[in-house]
């Protein structure tokens, strides 16, 4: 890199460049959207049949190829101008240099070697010979940063200002060879078939691109615990562009971000999908060509008096191997059912799915939405209850699946969204003998629901904080088994950001009333199925409490002892619904009262909920 070069250097090219790449971008984040919508969904819809099978398969192959390409496109849209900024950061500081160096009447050659004259001391000697400045190398970090020394006289200026310029232009030097370097790593595949290999292809370019482009969507300018509207009024702060940038290089960030567009959420959460789909069955592939032999001589301590026995089973390497397949294919398995969903859309009148939340960390999570809450009327948030995680995904979308189709055709003039909010760590009914937790099962402690409380309040806040209508959308919160006892926590952490409770089998609320949670008793509705163990099983320990203290007559305090409440007792307060169902798992059940019941809640249809 020369002086000149750098100094007459056309930024503005790049970022031209960069606006092609951003329309690249957006034809395919639109291209996907309209295959979905416009062509998916009414063929889904309308047509049976082989052709129609066909036609679904190819059309489902171009909306793979929009997104594989909004992806990679925007990783080179991002580089580009990544490139173009550290550019004009060096380029900034040589041009400062030079006008520097032009005060002083000092020659700049285009190696960056700078001219002085001599200094003359104050008898009219000669106290230095005229000369030129080089860059010293080991300088120059410090004349980047302004750290260089000042020395009196000519030659120390002309120095100083070389270690600035010969740094400058070593900086341009860096930052073009490491931008080379990424964009010839951004190299896709052809072909309409998106394999996995070529989406393990992209998840590598993301991961390089995000550690090589500074500046242009830096990542710790990423909101790190910021409240939904603070997340909100950053986002809207960024240009297109830089937005564009931040979907490419961080998208497992921007899709956790409270408060955003659920557009936004989407688009960045599939993106992540993707990736880790395509990264869980390679290492699946691995694990299973890597099977150790399951039986062989094991070890065991002798509980009598704790000396080694040895025997003939199950080795430990082959369940230890077998958990961690297990868990691969579980989380899998939560994916094919998102998928899956992704691929209803237009079945029955199903509106679009929309990810706005999505990752692989520990058992897995997820966050879908059936319908965009963020311009419809009425919004159900759904908790699920214990043993939640990414492998049983499939049975707790179809219930938000059918919660939407009974409250769309109660409210056929409104728009509806159901959400499954798979988005805590929930507890197993096992008990851990093996962890020397004692005889109880995790699913007895509250400590998971206060972890969840918090995340759960966020989420609500930035569905209200993202709606975009000038009316927000009526909320409802639905919480079956251990997720009531998540409502129950959230509401004593927090506002839930709620119109409406409805519980289902609920173990315990960590409250006594139904007026403690926030949103009204009135407004409190509980669902309890013939055959449901749950509610006296969780009594005594996620129930409310078990003493009231009150005020009786003439002034005399009272004191009454009782069982912990929970949702299902009549002096909890609130409404309890009449069910049809039996045991814990039927309130979704199809033709149900259970599930019209809370579609009339839903739509805000209070007056015809049937009633015990």
């Amino acid at each position: 890199m020369t002086v000149s070069r750098l100094r007459d250097l056309r930024t503005d090219t790049l970022t031209a460049r960069a606006a092609d790449w951003h329309t690249a971008v957006e034809w395919g984040e639109h291209g996907r959207a309209h295959v979905d919508r416009q062509l998916l969904a009414p063929l889904r819809e309308k047509l049976v049949g082989e052709t129609a099978t066909a036609a679904e398969t190819r059309l489902q192959l171009i909306a793979d190829n929009c997104e594989y390409t909004r992806l990679q496109t925007g990783l080179v849209h991002a580089a580009l101008l990544g490139l173009a900024e550290e550019l004009a950061e060096a380029r900034a500081r040589l041009r400062t240099a030079l006008d520097e160096a032009a005060a002083h009447g000092y020659p700049v050659d285009d190696a960056g070697a700078v001219g002085y004259p001599e200094t003359l001391a104050e008898d009219g000697s000669v106290r230095q010979e005229a000369g030129t400045a080089t860059p010293a190398a080991g300088l120059l970090d410090r004349a980047l940063d302004g750290l260089s020394l000042v020395f009196p006289g000519h030659r120390e200026t002309a120095q100083q200002l070389a270690n600035t310029i010969g740094a400058a232009l070593q900086r341009a030097t860096d930052t073009d060879t490491r931008y080379a370097r990424t964009l010839r790593e951004l190299i896709c595949d052809r072909g309409i078939a998106v394999t996995d290999a070529m989406w393990r292809d992209a998840h590598a370019d993301l991961t390089t691109a995000a550690s090589s482009i500074l500046g242009i969507a830096d990542a710790s300018a990423i909101p790190s615990g910021a409240t939904p509207a603070e997340n909100a009024a950053w986002w809207a702060a960024l240009t297109d562009e830089e937005q564009a940038a931040y979907l490419s290089l961080h998208p497992a960030e921007i899709g956790t971000l409270d408060g955003l567009p659920t557009t936004t959420r989407d688009t960045a959460n599939r993106a992540v999908l993707q990736v880790e789909e395509a990264r869980l069955r390679e290492e699946l592939d691995a694990w299973l060509r890597a099977e150790p032999e399951k039986e062989g001589e094991v070890h065991r301590q002798s509980l009598k008096d704790g000396a080694q026995i040895t025997g003939y089973g199950v080795t430990d390497e082959w369940k230890e191997w077998d958990e961690r397949r297990e868990l691969l294919e579980g989380q899998l398995a939560g994916i094919d059912a998102i998928n899956g969903r992704f691929a209803e859309t237009g079945v029955e009148g199903l509106p679009e799915a929309y990810l706005l939340g999505f990752d692989t960390e520990g058992l897995g999570h997820a966050i879908l939405a059936n319908g965009n809450p963020d311009t419809a009327d009425h919004t159900a948030v759904y908790v699920p209850g214990t043993g939640t995680d990414l492998s049983g995904a499939r049975g707790d979308l179809t219930r938000m699946t059918r919660l939407w189709k009974y409250s769309d055709a109660l409210a056929p003039a409104e728009s509806v969204s159901t959400i499954t909010w798979m988005g805590y760590d929930a507890p197993t009914t096992a008990i851990p003998f093996d962890q020397g937790s004692g005889l109880l099962p995790p699913a007895t402690s509250a400590e998971y629901a206060h972890a969840a409380a918090p995340d759960l309040n966020l989420f609500t806040a930035g569905l209200r904080e993202a709606h975009d209508v000038d009316s927000r959308s009526h909320t409802t919160l639905i919480g079956h088994s251990y997720g009531s006892t998540v409502i129950g926590a959230a509401s004593q952490e927090g506002s839930l950001h709620a119109d409406d409770v409805v519980v289902a089998g609920s173990p315990g609320m960590l409250v006594s009333k139904a007026g403690d949670i926030g949103v009204g008793d009135s407004h409190v509705w509980s669902l309890y199925a013939d055959g449901d163990p749950v509610p006296n099983l969780g009594r005594p320990f996620l129930g409310g409490d078990m003493v009231d203290v009150g005020i009786g007559r003439y002034g005399i305090p009272t004191i009454d002892v009782h069982p912990p409440l929970v949702p299902s007792d009549p002096r909890f307060g609130g409404h309890q619904m009449s069910s049809d169902t039996q045991g814990h798992s039927g309130y979704w059940d199809e033709g149900s009262e259970s599930l019209e019941n809370q579609a009339l809640v839903v739509v805000g249809r209070y007056g015809d909920v049937g009633l015990e």
